[in-house]
């Protein structure tokens, strides 16, 4: 048999990490570097300190420009906060609409067109007050709900600064229907105190498209972008009303440079951003390197990016397999969250995830079977408790009935001895019923027993009816199903009605399925009380009423697990009908509980 020599069994061994760099470094990046490494440099780093200075001096001209607008805004701001006069004629009561409209008329009107004459950059100045007998119209508004809900009202409200410039949405006031951008400069006008009454505000818009041209006019050096002090791009204006949150630009996007448009405290870190064409740039080494730039993209470029991308995918996979790996030895099951791939390295990944969900889930399902069991037990230690509290000698019981049954024949008290039959029987059958399971025909013949001594309570006012098909009647169900709720319809519906009572009790099979009903004609459920009956059903809440229908749904729970429907249907003065569905079991209950235990 052949053996492998020694150097080969040492290659063998590298791993395979290594080897695609042993490739990478001895084969492509130390032979080209070696040669081309020096004259590149200088002429590579020649050309970019040209270029930059050249794209830095276009980025440092258009901030000027932009910033011009600014500091015209500002200025012009200035100037109409330290106009007593208008101070003066804001904060002025109004007897009328009439007098507002002579003070308009004759000075208010002509305030503000000078401004608008000498700067023509600004689009539109106006002036808000919480004065109410100034009607809104012109340059002059007032501070209404709707005005204080806009975004600008919102921002400067809770702004310590007096003077606050921003970029917002809001609607277009030549056509409603549409959103358009608006920058403003805010200024609160509290220059003169003794004319403090009412709070005052100065808007001044910024022509929007003005501040897109100077950004358009750079565009064939490099793409402008104007960020506010959120990290937004508020201009170009169609870059910002494309996104609610664009995020400013990055160096992925070219060559990045940045400018502050200003110092003053409220144009604190708004910048100026422009992203150069990388292509550009290129084509000015180009000019002189281009045999030099064609071997580094064929020798260099290339393999390395071939290799980088294949050692990234299998190293950083590995390496976040084997890092959750490890958290799951400190039972941390986390999953891998990040774009697998398809390949081998991916479907391990997946497999691994696949197997966390399942842990998690099974965690998960014991933790809930734990709880349910606690509950369960509590409740018979209850259940048990209350038995205790109020068992009597079963023997003393029917000697007791047994002496009343043999007086009532003798006294030919037929009625009496009907009852007293179908009481003996009832508590017989409870104290000996040791199954757990029982068939439909039996559970309904234990019931009709206990409606047969309300019947004789009620006299000739109450009668049942009992409507079970064959199917139906063979199937098998937990014991004391039905029973506690018809008690609850003879003792909380039947009760206080006048007039004729009765219940009717319903079973038939549907396909896989098993449908009773129980209905009575008593006084019904107020809709308040059957909504907190449907709610403590639900939550599974231990309350101290209703604690027979409660009993019942947690039983058929046990047993049928999420297989169960109950519902309650409920009217004033007219009844009540509790349907119950489950699966039909022509079996024991043990069948039923492991449906349940599988559904559940």
């Amino acid at each position: 048999m052949r053996t492998t020599g020694g150097w080969l069994k040492f290659v063998n061994d590298i791993p395979l990490t290594w080897k695609f760099l042993l490739i990478y470094l001895l084969c492509i990046l130390v032979p080209i570097l070696t040669i081309t490494a020096l004259f590149f440099q200088q002429v590579s780093q020649n050309i970019e300190t040209r270029e930059k200075n050249n794209l830095q001096m276009t980025l440092n001209r258009a901030s000027t420009k932009a910033m011009d607008f600014i500091l015209g805004g500002v200025t012009l701001s200035h100037s109409v906060a330290t106009d007593r006069s208008l101070y003066e004629l804001m904060d002025q009561d109004y007897s009328d609409i009439v007098a507002y409209y002579d003070s308009y008329n004759s000075v208010l009107s002509e305030k503000m067109k000078p401004f608008l004459s000498a700067y023509p950059y600004v689009e539109n100045i106006s002036i808000y007050t919480e004065n109410e007998t100034i009607a809104s119209g012109g340059n002059y508004f007032h501070l209404d709900d709707a005005v204080k809900n806009s975004p600008w009202y919102r921002k400067v409200a809770d702004s310590p600064s007096s003077v606050n410039i921003m970029a917002y949405k809001d609607t277009d006031p030549m056509n409603s229907s549409n959103i358009r951008e608006y920058l403003s400069i805010i200024r609160k006008l509290n220059g003169f105190p003794i004319y403090g009454h009412y709070v005052k505000y100065l808007k001044i818009d910024i022509n929007v498209s003005g501040v897109d041209s100077i950004l358009s006019q750079e565009k064939p050096y490099m793409n402008l972008r104007i960020v506010d002090d959120g990290g937004q791009i508020v201009f170009p204006s169609a870059l910002f009303m494309s996104s609610s949150a664009s995020p400013p630009p990055t160096g992925d996007e070219g060559l990045t440079f940045n400018s502050r448009l200003g110092t003053a405290s409220y144009i604190q870190g708004w910048t100026m951003a422009g992203v150069a064409d990388g292509g550009l740039f290129q084509a000015s080494l180009n000019d002189s390197e281009r045999f030099i730039w064609l071997l580094a993209a064929i020798s260099i470029l290339v393999p390395t990016s071939l290799i980088f991308i294949i050692l990234r995918s299998y190293n950083y996979r590995i390496k976040r397999l084997s890092r959750h790996m490890d958290k799951a030895k400190d039972e941390k099951f986390d999953l891998i969250l990040f774009p697998e791939g398809k390949d081998e390295i991916g479907g391990l990944i997946r497999s691994f995830n696949r197997m966390t969900t399942k842990i998690q889930t099974l965690i998960n399902d014991v933790y809930k079977l734990e709880i349910q069991q606690k509950d369960l037990q509590l409740e018979g230690v209850r259940a048990e408790m209350k038995l205790l509290q109020s068992q009597m000698n079963p023997h003393f019981l029917f000697n007791t009935l047994n002496a009343l049954l043999v007086v009532s024949v003798k006294n030919g008290y037929t009625e009496v001895t009907d009852i007293i039959k179908s009481l003996s029987l009832l508590l017989r059958r409870m104290l000996s019923w040791s199954d757990d399971a029982v068939t439909l025909q039996d559970e309904l013949h234990f019931t009709e027993m206990y409606l047969k001594i309300e019947k004789f309570r009620f006299t000739d006012r109450f009668d049942y009816t009992l409507e079970i098909e064959d199917d139906a009647s063979r199937c098998y169900v937990p014991k004391m199903c039905i029973q506690p709720l018809v008690e609850n319809a003879c003792k909380h519906g039947l009760q206080s009605v006048k007039g004729q009572r009765y219940i009717r009790i319903e079973a038939q099979r549907v396909d896989a399925y098993l449908w009773i009903m129980v209905e009575d004609n008593g006084k019904g459920i107020d809709p308040d009380r059957l909504g907190e009956i449907r709610n403590q059903l639900n939550d599974g809440l231990n309350a101290d009423e209703n604690i027979g229908l409660r009993n019942v749904y947690k039983r058929l729970k046990l047993h049928y697990g999420d297989h169960v429907d109950l519902s309650i249907e409920s009217g004033m003065n007219i009844g009540t009908k509790i349907r119950i569905r489950i699966p039909a079991l022509p079996s024991s209950l043990e069948t039923g509980a492991s449906l349940g235990r599988t559904g559940g």
